[in-house]
């Protein structure tokens, strides 16, 4: 195989072209190329475009009539709006998709994949330094798996990370010279915005859910038969699409709690369509029905959650609906479709029964694996919500690497369109394995079928060091094994079934020798914010009483803050966090009293 060189001992002989006038993610592009190349080899590659004289090496980022120069044809209508291509010959390099974002990625993915540049997080990347580079032949092209892609965690944010990790979630912040991102408006519930309460209740009581036989103003949801309620939110809609013009989807959800209509013509709708969600999808299709007339690109979204989680029989969503699935009830210690080999335990709240498991057998995922199926057949455009944390505090360890990359497979496989893997978004960020987890479901997002070991070996290494890498990665798989008999959701506390103090002891140890082995300082802090998970759990296990236990507390505030860590439980302030430790051992006897009681 013919291997080519882009640049050695500082020189090169190749250019980058691109097309005239060339848009700004185009021109990004270009700029990103010329960047990392020069950091890599110190060679700088000339940027211009398709208006000079044509050269004897060059590489062509982006459509442009060059292309036709060298007689290379391509399917644009068969890459999508992400779908790029990567193609060499002796005297050309096509980086190009057929839009400025697939271009972008295509030069991002060259970068990565073939000269070796990684971007672990916001604050850690690795660009090799050679005085020769080289590629080798190639003709591919490529597409993620999903057209929404969001790493929901606080450093995945980060604009840089997630466009060069090929990500296009609504919450990073990702420019439109950096290619746009698939950006919602009041992206998650939003019935109390279309039509308030507040304003309405009042004079028209009737535009809200009726409840045992009254409306209800606290905690309520919209009367979705009542027409006036569908005029207003039309109305509401269309203002929020005047207001808002970079935004593609537009969230028509209901409300974070139950109490749906149960007035005679909601009631009806729902009887006969078996499920509460045959009145939802009934008024967000005539909604969206309405908003197509004028903005035939907008997308409606909608959840099918809690209450319309089940599918309705008769009404199907319209294309230009997104319905969105919950897997918070889901066990995360097994994949959904089964194919994990795991010992049998004696536990009346693990797998029942060991071996290779068909399907984990949690009831969790019986209902969500039914509706997943159910609503995959009916709805053009289904997104799922998935969690990849413990809620119960953000430093807990959730064992989920047995499960990322077969959970997303079966989305894909399922016909899902949009992934949001739901980490700690909270201001400061943080949590167990924080960044780790980020760059692992970016790469699988894009490719569920990718590496997930080779992956996290090279994370491993690039962000805690070649020397601490092997301790930290024996931990991971320490916590894998200990939890793979028991199913373990996203609601674990420090005293779940699954954790005990020989693994809370052994994690310490491989932790500490991998901060003994670490390489810099960076490295370092990073070890040391690890062992932060292993602090929690081992305070919150201490009996009240133990002498000292204050002070633990007190200091390990003071290595949150340092770590820039603000909120280790959802919703609540660290001060709060930290005051429910001081005080609620008590709360935790409980729960350790409860799991001894399963001890067999």
């Amino acid at each position: 195989m013919t291997n080519y060189i882009l640049a050695e001992h500082g020189h090169t002989k190749w250019r980058i072209v691109m097309s005239h006038p060339a848009h700004e993610t185009v021109k990004l592009a270009c700029d990103e190329l010329f960047k990392f190349v020069m950091q890599m080899s110190g060679a700088a590659l000339p940027v211009q475009t398709e208006l000079v004289a044509n050269g004897e090496y060059e590489i062509l980022v982006g459509r442009s009539g060059r292309l036709q120069h060298y007689g290379i044809e391509v399917d644009w209508d068969a890459l999508g709006e992400e779908g790029y291509i990567i193609r060499t010959a002796e005297h050309y390099l096509l980086l190009a998709g057929a839009t400025p974002r697939a271009t972008l990625y295509a030069v991002y993915a060259f970068l990565e994949e073939e000269l070796g540049c990684r971007w672990f997080a916001s604050d850690c990347s690795f660009i090799p330094r050679k005085s020769v580079v080289t590629y080798p032949e190639i003709n591919r092209t490529d597409a993620p798996a999903f057209e929404s892609r969001e790493a929901y965690w606080r450093d995945a944010f980060d604009g840089d990370f997630a466009v060069r990790n090929r990500m296009n979630g609504n919450k990073a912040d990702i420019s439109v010279r950096q290619g746009g991102r698939m950006k919602f408006y009041n992206f998650h519930h939003s019935f109390d915005d279309l039509v308030p309460p507040t304003q309405y209740f009042d004079t028209h009581p009737e535009y809200f859910a009726m409840v045992d036989g009254k409306r209800v103003r606290e905690y309520t949801q919209l009367c979705l038969t009542n027409p006036d309620v569908l005029r207003l939110s039309v109305e509401k809609v269309k203002q929020w699409i005047r207001e808002n013009p970079d935004c593609r989807v537009f969230s028509v959800a209901q409300n974070d709690w139950d109490n749906h209509c149960e007035c005679p013509a909601c009631a009806a709708i729902d009887e006969r369509e078996g499920s509460p969600a045959g009145t939802m999808i009934t008024f967000v299709n005539k909604l969206a029905e309405e908003i197509e007339k004028e903005y035939p690109n907008v997308l409606i979204h909608t959840f099918a959650y809690r209450y319309t989680r089940k599918t309705p029989k008769f009404v199907r969503p319209r294309n230009n609906v997104i319905v969105r699935l919950c897997s918070i009830e889901c066990c995360f210690s097994h994949p959904l479709k089964g194919g994990l080999r795991v010992p049998l335990a004696k536990d009346p709240y693990a797998c029942d029964r060991g071996g290779w498991l068909p399907e984990c057998e949690s009831s969790g995922h019986n209902h969500f694996l039914e509706d997943l199926r159910a609503w995959s057949e009916i709805t053009p455009r289904l997104y799922v919500w998935d969690y990849v944390t413990e809620f119960g505090n953000y430093l807990l360890p959730i064992p989920n690497f047995d499960v990322l990359d077969k959970n997303l497979q079966l989305f894909r496989e399922l016909g899902v369109k949009g992934i949001l893997e739901q980490g700690n978004f909270s201001h400061g960020g943080g949590g167990h394995l924080a960044e780790l987890e980020a760059y692992l479901q970016a790469k699988l997002m894009w490719n569920p079928d990718a590496d997930i070991e080779a992956h996290m070996m090279d994370f491993l290494n690039g962000y805690y060091g070649a020397a601490s890498a092997p301790f930290v990665r024996q931990y991971i798989e320490l916590w894998q094994e200990a939890s793979r008999p028991y199913h373990v959701t996203i609601y674990e506390n420090e005293f779940s079934k699954h954790i005990t103090d020989e693994l809370v002891e052994k994690s310490i140890a491989l932790l500490g020798e991998a901060i003994y082995h670490a390489q810099d300082e960076k490295c370092h802090a990073r070890l040391e914010k690890l062992m932060l998970c292993m602090d929690y759990i081992v305070i919150c296990r201490m009996p009240i009483g133990t002498a000292g236990r204050g002070a633990l507390i007190t200091r390990f505030g003071w290595k949150l803050r340092e770590a820039g860590i603000d909120e280790i439980h959802e919703r609540w302030t660290l001060e709060e966090s930290l005051e429910q430790m001081r005080v609620g051992q008590t709360r935790n006897q409980q729960k350790r009293a409860i799991a001894n009681d399963y001890k067999m």
